[in-house]
């Protein structure tokens, strides 16, 4: 019996419901927010803008005369966490010092907010998953640290990663007019059928916004495995008799990291 048709003989065991995860929270839409605005970022009128309650330190120090580097330090981070970008942060700044004090900021303050806003979005970068929170893809970046433990690896084995790993990559052909939020659920359902078939120790990561990727050992039946992974996702939507097509196939890997990097580099482009 064939990988697929054991795996199909499997999946036909569970109960009559859509294999496409339609019913799992990473598969509804996002829910708008009540008043239809971003969250944090309301001015006191009620328009969206800069959040104009975080200079209130500020402007209470700069109408007191007292130091500013400590309001200006606090208000930096409290617009990094809002998701303000620095540009928008400085320009608020200057707005409320032209309102209040009639001129430029004070270069102290401009560098405590400017510090405290790195420092801040720092912190929230370095928190981040190395996982794709819809697909549960690994990101490039995980994608193309891994690669370069399996050529640092190889170099102290004295062997070559493009004879004993390649990448199988999986683009989506989604029809003309869908959707970027349709195209992810595409990339979800690409997920869960490379899950499938590479369940050991791979690497499956998302390649670009269009694809996804398998760092793989170059085993006996790979190219059975990648004909399987190619009727899974063909088959996956129970919900339609249209094929769910997508271009699958082995890409080796170059002889050096440097060169592997490129070619991550190539595969995520649009």
């Amino acid at each position: 019996m064939s990988l697929f048709a054991d795996i199909r003989r499997r999946l036909d065991l569970r109960p009559a419901k859509s294999l496409n995860l339609a019913g799992s929270p990473a598969r509804l839409a996002p829910e708008a927010s009540s008043s239809g605005q971003p969250c944090g970022r309301r001015d006191p009128h009620g328009t969206a803008g800069t959040d104009h309650s975080a200079y209130l330190a500020i402007a209470e120090a700069l109408r007191d005369g007292a130091d500013v580097v400590p309001a200006s330090d606090e208000t930096g981070r409290r617009l990094a966490a809002d998701g303000v970008s620095l540009v928008e942060a400085l320009d608020g700044l200057s707005a409320l010092y032209r309102s209040i004090a009639g001129g430029e900021p004070a270069f102290a303050a401009v560098r405590a907010l400017s510090s405290s806003w790195a420092e801040a979005s720092l912190v929230y970068l370095h928190s981040l998953s190395c996982e794709d929170p819809l697909t549960g893809l690994s990101s490039l970046a995980h994608l193309r640290s891994r690669l370069g433990e399996l050529y640092r690896e190889a170099d102290f084995r004295g062997t070559s990663v493009p004879q004993t790993h390649a990448l199988v990559v999986v683009e989506p052909l989604n029809p003309a007019g869908t959707s970027p939020f349709d195209r992810e659920l595409r990339l979800v359902d690409v997920a869960e059928c490379l899950r499938i078939v590479f369940c050991g120790g791979d690497v499956l990561g998302r390649v670009g916004s269009r694809r996804a990727a398998a760092l793989v050992g170059r085993e006996p039946n790979l190219p059975e495995q990648v004909a399987t992974v190619r009727a899974l996702i063909t088959q996956w939507r129970l919900d339609t008799d249209v094929p769910q097509l997508a271009r699958i196939w082995i890409e080796g890997l170059p002889g050096t990291d440097a060169m592997a990097g490129r070619l991550l580099d190539e595969l995520a482009r649009p």
